[in-house]
């Protein structure tokens, strides 16, 4: 007979990770936390800097209540070290002892200045995988560059390609160029342990470029074939595409709606859809039917015409009828419509955690569903709540210890 899932708090993690990330890599952290893996972030004594960013329930800054770091911090737990000080570097070292992946975001060469290099870790610990994710890379000569989202987008060449075609390049929303590095990262560790404990018992230096892993998420749009081939930068098309027509997102009643016409028959499905909504002969010109390439030479047109018809209906309106004549139509969600959407309902998607200080919080815990695995939702750990359960449940430090480093200003 099948047997039940276990819940993953019933489990012994199977992999203890130190987390010295920051934006860059708190996602790839969480992914392995999310998932199962003993994570364990370090803060400096005054605690991690993304504490402080907004925003905070209720709009009162709070270092406990911070919603960027409730989210991305689920399902770790937190201690507090100072990497500079003498003290702070051994006790880390007797962390890395028991460790099976360190992941670091720190500038090139800052580690190892520490004496915390990868060198260094693997004299402790064989087996022990280092990932580091930086701007640009272990080597090169960008290698020093300090970034941000904003020029790790234009250094990938993913402003080029996005925004309206006679406006500025643009960035894109909501800081992605920090996944792109965690998620290479992350399955960089999981190939890495996975030929370790394999057989060859050793762990690795995982070296992750934002700035490269950032150009390999675009390569559907062929730039790098485009420049090859004709000596051109791939255009942006802003919303809408040259290509089909029309494709892109329109403005409704209540809001956006995106839509595509891609064969004859769907064209001539839509212009009949427009005639009745709008009596509007011209959209039945012949001119018009056919392929994308007949219409090309109209698109602005046929523009018109087709935000003349959405603006008269709700983007419910559209997605439906459009569903009933086998038409491309989807309303463009805001966050509302994503916390009310029956499908993420139906899938589990949206978690509730319940955080002592923040109170109760809905987060997307989690894209990756099987039988025998249950995604954990453990809240984000207060600052340095696992000093004394690591450092004297497991390090062997006395309570009096832990005070003196805590004093010193180690902890």
């Amino acid at each position: 007979m099948p047997q039940e899932p276990q819940h993953r708090d019933t489990l012994v993690p199977p992999y203890r990770v130190l987390d010295l990330t920051d934006e860059k890599g708190v996602f790839c952290t969480r992914f392995l936390a999310d998932y199962g893996a003993e994570v364990i972030r370090i803060e400096s004594p005054g605690g991690d800097p993304s504490r402080s960013r907004g925003p905070f329930p209720g709009d009162v800054p709070h270092h406990e209540k911070s919603s960027y770091f409730l989210l991305h911090n689920t399902n770790k737990r937190s201690i507090t070290l100072d990497l500079e000080s003498a003290t702070g570097r051994w006790l880390f070292l007797r962390l890395v002892k028991t460790a099976d992946v360190v992941v670091e975001t720190f500038p090139v060469g800052y580690m190892e200045s520490l004496g915390l290099g990868y060198s260094s870790l693997k004299r402790v610990n064989p087996g022990v995988v280092m990932a580091s994710i930086t701007p640009f890379g272990q080597t090169g000569p960008w290698r020093d560059y300090a970034s941000s989202d904003l020029v790790a987008m234009a250094a990938s060449g993913y402003m080029q390609i996005t925004g309206e075609p006679d406006e500025p390049p643009l960035r894109q929303g909501n800081e992605q160029s920090h996944f792109a590095g965690a998620q290479y990262a992350a399955v960089g560790i999981l190939a890495a342990l996975y030929h370790r404990d394999g057989g060859s018992g050793q762990g690795q230096h995982i070296d992750v470029s934002v700035q490269e892993s950032l150009i390999t998420y675009y390569t559907d749009a062929h730039p790098a074939l485009a420049w090859m081939q004709r000596g051109e930068n791939v255009t942006r098309v802003g919303t809408n595409s040259t290509l089909v027509i029309p494709l892109g997102a329109y403005p409704c009643r209540d809001g956006w709606i995106a839509a595509g016409v891609i064969t004859p028959r769907e064209w001539d499905t839509l212009a009949e859809w427009i005639h009745e909504a709008t009596g509007n002969d011209a959209i039945l010109a012949d001119e018009y039917r056919g392929g994308n390439q007949e219409r090309a030479p109209y698109i602005d047109v046929i523009t018109a015409l087709f935000m003349d018809f959405t603006a008269r209906f709700t983007a419910d309106e559209l997605f439906h009828e459009g569903q009933k004549r086998n038409l491309v139509f989807l309303p463009v969600n805001d966050v509302g419509d994503l916390l009310e959407d029956p499908q993420l309902e139906a899938s589990g998607f949206w978690a509730q955690v319940d955080h002592p200080e923040a109170g109760t919080l809905r987060y997307p815990l989690g894209i990756i569903y099987s039988e025998e695995m249950d995604v954990g939702a453990r809240p984000a750990p207060a600052m340095g709540q696992d000093n004394v359960a690591v450092y004297c449940g497991e390090l062997g430090l006395s309570k009096h210890d832990l005070s003196a480093l805590r004093a010193a200003g180690v902890v």
